[in-house]
């Protein structure tokens, strides 16, 4: 299967997983756990710095759960802004129902089209239906580079482990090692963390864009 049909077979499953679970629940975008999916995005914001408001870009944002989760965080920076990007119609619409908070905003688009201070993406890449290993790579690494030129701060996302168990071959896996050491040679003025391990079974890259007193 090629992409454009690997993504509009996953287009299909994100609408089903929506109206079987509705759009409070964190299976309507595929995570049956809500608590670990409160952890992964504590480790994507921790790609975020400093002490002032900072805009977000959230790419795959499903019905926004993500957005609601860094508008109530304690923790340093405070949330500005946030754009939320999917590419189905039905998770946008869930989203701005759900969401009434002005600073939100939710687009459908296959791209990050504005730059925004930190750009995040949580199980975005996770399904690619019966699209082939190297060709889902290839695909996502030209998605980070999009997602990395809108970023003007920094970058996260996260992957399933290789190795892990998985339930279907829809699901995608990556070496972690592999994907740090992708984004530390491609990415422009890129300085790369990896956070990994129990209880997740996935990892998070965390990419800061270096200062010029850094380079």
């Amino acid at each position: 299967m090629d992409v454009d049909a690997g993504l509009a077979a996953t287009r299909r499953r994100y609408e089903h997983w929506l109206d079987e679970h509705g759009a409070e629940s964190s299976r309507a975008v595929g995570w049956n756990d809500p608590a670990l999916q409160a952890l992964r995005f504590d480790l994507l914001a921790q790609v975020m710095e400093g002490e002032d408001p900072v805009t977000v870009a959230d790419f795959g944002c499903g019905t926004g759960t993500l957005f609601a989760h860094l508008a109530a965080r304690a923790a340093p920076p405070p949330l500005a802004a946030y754009t939320g990007y999917d590419l189905v119609p039905a998770m946008v619409e869930a989203a701005r129902g759900r969401h009434a908070d002005p600073r939100a905003r939710f687009e459908v688009s296959p791209e990050a089209g504005d730059e925004a201070d930190y750009v995040l993406a949580s199980g975005t890449f996770t399904l690619r239906a019966g699209v082939a290993d190297a060709d889902w790579e290839a695909h996502v690494r030209h998605l980070i580079e999009g997602l990395w030129a809108c970023a003007r701060r920094g970058l996260g996302f996260n992957l399933l482990t290789r190795g892990v168990k998985v339930v279907e071959p829809a699901i995608y896996t990556g070496d972690p090692r592999e994907w740090a050491a992708w984004c530390s040679r491609t990415l422009p003025a890129a300085r790369v963390a990896l956070r990994y391990g129990p209880p997740l079974p996935d990892f998070t890259v965390l990419v800061r864009r270096a200062s010029a007193e850094d380079r």
